[in-house]
């Protein structure tokens, strides 16, 4: 039995591995698949049938979602975040992921950290990678009410460490920041 750090592992492992394969088609995917196989000497998988049959049965369960990245998925499933509770968070749509809920918080300094947190949550369903630009986050920050040009930076020094970066950089959710990201979507559902 696999324990919980190995899963990390293979998750990470994984998640490299959707992230070399992400800008090719799925015709070079099977490509590199059945070479990196054969190169390994183990068995050619029938990828291109076993990959229809996952694209099916996860198209039936996400529910509208689109196709969201393994990493995404692997989230949802270790978080227990249903299609159904994202859709009460997140639009997700033709290369985007608006917040389309409140963003909660008592006050503007705990809105806009939450709002950063959301907008890592949305870049991890676009992309299967939680990292996100600050003015994305920011932009998000403005059209929830929360933005507060002479406290923005301070809020967002605060942080803790559930996202690491620089306002020049950009920022990306750490493993405490993706498991905060689900405890508010968990949290949005007992206020909508």
């Amino acid at each position: 039995m696999e324990s919980d750090m190995e899963k990390t592992i293979l998750i990470d492992e994984v998640t490299k591995v959707v992230q070399i394969l992400m800008p090719l088609s799925s015709e070079d995917r099977v490509r590199v698949f059945t070479a990196a196989s054969a190169i390994l000497g183990g068995e050619v998988p029938n990828v291109a049938s076993k990959n229809f049959a996952l694209t099916a049965s996860a198209d039936t369960e996400r529910g509208g979602l689109g196709d969201l990245p393994l990493r995404a998925r692997a989230w949802m499933k270790q978080n227990g975040i249903s299609t159904a509770e994202l859709q009460e968070v997140f639009h997700v749509s033709e290369g985007s992921a608006e917040v389309i809920a409140a963003v909660p918080g008592k006050n503007k300094k705990e809105q806009t950290y939450n709002a950063y947190i959301l907008t890592g949550v949305g870049q991890l369903l676009l992309t299967g990678n939680a990292a996100f630009s600050d003015k994305t986050a920011r932009a998000l920050c403005e059209s929830s009410g929360c933005y507060d040009g002479a406290n923005h930076s301070a809020s967002i020094r605060d942080r803790g460490n559930e996202f690491t970066g620089a306002k020049d950089k950009g920022w990306t959710l750490t493993a405490p920041g993706l498991k905060r990201g689900a405890e508010i979507v968990k949290e949005l559902q007992h206020t909508s």
